[in-house]
């Protein structure tokens, strides 16, 4: 079938939330949906997102519904009320959104709700997003209980650490934060929040690769679950206002810019891609496909105490046959240890010895330990286990390099570093969704990917950092967009995976991590609804899943053209407005290729340049090309047309979600 246009786009056949462009005298926002986004004064942005959001007692965020939306908005104020309600099994949470902004420049956001039946929840409250390029390093004050505290937050991401048995904050509750935002003049821009019914406290977002500090309502030193009961009434709310401006602030580009910098010396990271977790063996049309885009290896998980890994460890290696990679095996080891690596080696030999010509290298290992859950309140693989896997394996997988870490999120990495001398190499997975599943926030989202890399690396010294797996949305939990519907799709699948969102989304994912010099990048699956490629027998839920049997998806193209690369140089790439519009380039010899995508569903206009040609070749995967794209990759990738340019600067009309390939090729003197 021809997909609908809103499911090329982003995997939902549903047109964009509808937005407000809002002003309260100097400070502008957006109003998304029930979100607040983009409060500004100017170039400065005093929050990145408000919004107010109910927590099941798993941590699943339940979505809700919106209605009787009255908007008043006017030329320096705007009044917003609205209804959201959220329900999901025994959760039934009703409330009334109060927006407005005033011609001083002062906005509220009120919540006042009921519960209309007994639950239990983690949290239900506002939570406020800071943004990092206004608010790192940045000096704080804030209004508490006890008195009035100051500091400065932190350029390392700030652990989330464990007091007896309990999870903390940056710092104590507040009724009221004022923040010394970078930007406009050297003693800033002073942002003040003021909270009414519930102290707000912080944590550093970048824990769970959000980019962002947030405040969020309800302490976490209040035990929770929290336990509900009919009728009970809520009240939350939160004043943003401009505590001091200066005389002359720094302004938002006008036009859009994207341009490729300076050379940094060195190449891509290996890079890999996961087992498909649906089973199975690739057809000779997948493997054909997927050894086209060159993966260094394929990531296939074994837990050593299930007596059947060994048929996954053989289809794992078939797997790597078919496309040319070698193996990164994700050991997860439980208390007998040695008993199941010295089983592993012995496999391991065994298949060496089977292999012949074809024999399968492994190069890097992830050793991991045992654990249920999305939040294991563990810290990194211990000592003794890394040595140990090292002694049992050295022979059997010579030249191996032995990562330690987690297969959960950076923050559990972040509580204790004490572990780190045993490993080779660390790792940790990464995705962009576990506090929020809106198009704007993964886009966010990406920035926050470089800061877990620098404070790792600030940790580890030279250590090589393995970001394995790197996926849309966690593979346990929590989910961001609720709790999984019996009969609906999983709650690890994302549908935006076959869509061109999932392409520009996963351009921005390599360019960050390969310019932050990631040691290796494991992305997604093979093949299926949590893939690169559909499978020949398509989607087991069509009516749900955007697919087609045997489809390429989108972000096939930016592993294809990232292939192509690979003996290539990486060169900066600046876009003035990342958020907007962002790239990524590499050096092959004397032709200089970029990939330039569209951030957001609204099409933009972005000059490229300077660039030192007066002719480039580009070609496009939008929506207009995603039907070629998709149903005939090798006729797609010839699709290229000459440009003409003049004054080194090239013009692009860029579709939503668009990402453009450009080749310039230098100039003979």
């Amino acid at each position: 079938r021809t997909l609908p246009r809103y499911e090329v786009w982003y995997g939902r056949d549903e047109p964009p939330v509808e937005t407000h462009e809002l002003r309260a005298g100097s400070v502008t926002a957006v109003l998304e949906g029930a979100d607040l986004r983009h409060v500004r004064l100017g170039g400065v942005e005093l929050a990145q997102r408000i919004y107010m959001a109910v927590r099941d007692e798993g941590w699943n965020t339940i979505p809700g519904t919106y209605s009787d939306f009255q908007l008043e908005i006017g030329e320096d104020r705007f009044r917003i009320g609205f209804t959201g309600r959220h329900r999901y099994q025994d959760i039934d949470y009703e409330w009334r959104a109060t927006i407005v902004g005033d011609p001083a420049g002062t906005i509220s956001y009120a919540m006042d709700g009921v519960t209309k039946s007994a639950f239990r929840y983690a949290k239900i409250g506002f939570n406020i997003h800071h943004p990092l390029p206004e608010c790192v390093g940045q000096p704080y004050r804030a209004r508490t209980p006890e008195g009035e505290i100051t500091g400065t937050l932190p350029e390392l991401i700030d652990p989330q650490r464990i007091e007896n048995g309990t999870l903390t904050a940056m710092f104590a509750p507040y009724d009221s934060l004022t923040l010394t935002l970078k930007g406009g003049h050297p003693e800033g821009t002073r942002a003040r929040f003021d909270f009414e019914g519930d102290l707000f406290e912080m944590q550093d977002h970048r824990n769970w690769t959000d980019a962002n500090y947030k405040s969020y309502g309800t302490p976490l030193s209040v035990p929770y679950p929290i336990d509900a009961k009919p009728g009970q009434q809520l009240h939350q709310k939160v004043n943003v206002s401009v505590a001091k401006a200066p005389a002359e602030l720094p302004q938002r580009p006008t036009e859009l810019r994207v341009e490729p910098g300076r050379a940094l010396g060195r190449g891509l990271p290996a890079m890999g891609v996961g087992m498909a977790t649906h089973g199975g063996s690739l057809s000779p049309r997948e493997a054909d496909l997927l050894r086209k885009l060159r993966f260094d290896h394929v990531r296939v998980d074994l837990h050593l105490k299930d007596p059947s890994y060994p048929e996954e460890l053989k289809r794992a290696l078939e797997t790597c046959r078919a496309i040319g990679a070698g193996l990164e095996p994700a050991l997860f080891i439980s208390r007998n240890a040695e008993e199941e690596l010295t089983r592993f080696a012995a496999l391991m030999r065994e298949a060496t010895a089977q292999g012949g010509a074809s024999n399968v290298p492994v190069r890097q290992v992830l050793v991991l330990e045992e654990a249920e859950g999305f939040s294991t309140f563990r810290t990194m693989t211990p000592v003794y286990l890394v040595q140990l896997a090292r002694t049992r394996l050295q022979d059997a997988l010579a030249g191996a390099v032995f990562a330690g870490g987690t297969d959960q999120f950076f923050t559990e990495l972040n509580r204790d570093w004490s572990q780190v001398e045993a490993a080779d190499a660390i790792v940790y997975s990464l995705n962009p969704q576990v506090h929020a599943c809106d198009d704007s926030s993964l886009m966010e989202n990406l920035q926050g990917q470089v800061d877990t890399v620098k404070s790792t690396r600030h940790f580890s010294g030279e250590r090589p950092i393995f970001l394995s797996p790197v996926t849309f949305i966690g593979r346990t939990g929590p989910f961001p967009a609720g709790p999984p519907d019996p009969g609906g799709l999983p709650g690890q699948v994302d549908v935006r995976q076959a869509s061109l969102f999932g392409a520009a989304w996963t351009m921005g994912s390599i360019k960050y991590l390969s310019e932050v010099a990631a040691g290796s990048i494991t992305f997604y699956e093979t093949t299926g609804w949590r893939g690169i490629i559909e499978t020949d027998a398509g989607s087991p839920m069509a009516d749900r899943f955007p697919s087609t049997p045997g489809m390429v998806f989108p972000m096939y193209h930016v592993f294809a053209d990232v292939a192509e690369w690979k003996e290539g140089e990486l060169v900066q790439a600046r876009s003035n407005d990342p958020i907007a519009v962002d790239a990524f380039a590499m050096r092959v010899r004397d032709t200089l290729h970029l990939l330039v995508a569209n951030m957001s569903w609204k099409p933009q206009t972005v000059q490229v340049g300077p660039l030192e040609a007066n002719q480039v070749k580009i070609r496009r995967l939008d929506e207009e090309t995603a039907a070629l794209a998709t149903s005939d990759p090798d006729g797609f990738r010839q699709s290229f047309d000459s440009r003409a340019i003049e004054g080194g600067l090239l013009k692009l009309e860029l579709f939503p979600y668009a990402v453009i390939r450009i080749d310039i090729e230098r100039e003979a003197a």
